[in-house]
């Protein structure tokens, strides 16, 4: 398991930014591939729920269980992925910077999944594109945030 960290400023306050992100609708803003969301109780440390994602006529149904809640500072998710996928935890922690808000997301990931060959580089390489990924996701979250 590894720890990948990357950040993005976004120039609206700390409030508005962890209102977004722990309005789990906000995330098909983010993704074309979520097509469904099911809660059903307030968020907080130990709610768990359900993300449906559909690609190429495929339907694939994710656990999600709420592992970090701190209000303004700290919003924390443990996706139980199905194999051969790895499980991954995505944690945002908010940090106040001058009149907008440093964003920092930090995911726990297993870099070669089981199955996967290891092979010289191999870590590196998943590492890149993972975080390329992550960058892409807060990028398209500060343009949907600050409007």
């Amino acid at each position: 398991m590894a720890t990948l960290e990357t950040s993005v400023k976004i120039g609206k306050p700390v409030a508005q930014v962890f209102e977004f992100i722990t309005n789990l609708e906000n995330q098909k803003k983010l993704s074309s591939y979520i097509t469904g969301i099911q809660v059903s109780e307030p968020l907080k440390v130990g709610t768990k729920y359900k993300i449906q994602t559909t690609s190429m006529g495929n339907v694939i149904e994710t656990l999600n269980e709420v592992v970090a809640f701190e209000p303004n500072k700290k919003f924390g998710v443990k996706t139980f992925a199905p194999p051969p996928a790895s499980d991954v935890t995505n944690t945002y922690v908010l940090e106040e910077d001058g009149g907008g808000t440093k964003l920092i997301m930090q995911v726990d990931a297993v870099l070669t999944p089981a199955g996967m060959p290891k092979m010289p580089g191999m870590e590196d390489m998943m590492k890149k594109q993972m975080l390329a990924g992550f960058e892409s996701t807060l990028a398209t979250m500060k343009k949907v945030i600050e409007g």
